[in-house]
């Protein structure tokens, strides 16, 4: 299905500028992947529309995570706790995680928090 660049452009301004318009019938508005702004808007998008989470910036230079499969990653580990706790994900903060290699991103602390309310600790 791909990322829905409309919807994020409308709620994010600033990732307007990286969009490519739909050229067909079919298409989908894009952004241009090779260039590191764009996709560095895209996630700023993503992490401020569906996570709620302002203000995400990289320095330069820095690595750029694919926000969906961090989140896909944390939807896994929610799925394996629940399976030992009847079914139920725990939230909270009494949940916590150790990521070891966090990265300038802070990406899963900063997802899980924002999705499930688990607690990090991280480590660089």
């Amino acid at each position: 299905a791909g990322y829905d660049i409309e919807r994020l452009a409308r709620s994010f301004p600033s990732l307007r500028e990286h969009v490519i318009p739909a050229s067909g019938p079919r298409a989908r508005a894009t952004i241009d992947f090779a260039r590191p702004g764009a996709v560095g808007a895209l996630n700023a998008a993503l992490i401020a529309v569906d996570y709620g989470i302002r203000g995400f910036a990289l320095p330069d230079g820095r690595l750029c995570p694919a926000v969906p499969g961090r989140a896909d990653y944390l939807h896994v580990i929610a799925d394996l706790l629940a399976a030992d706790n009847g079914g139920g994900v725990p939230r909270g903060p009494a949940v916590r995680g150790l990521d070891i290699g966090v990265g300038a991103s802070c990406i899963y602390p900063l997802l899980g928090h924002a999705e499930y309310g688990w607690s990090f600790v991280a480590s660089d």
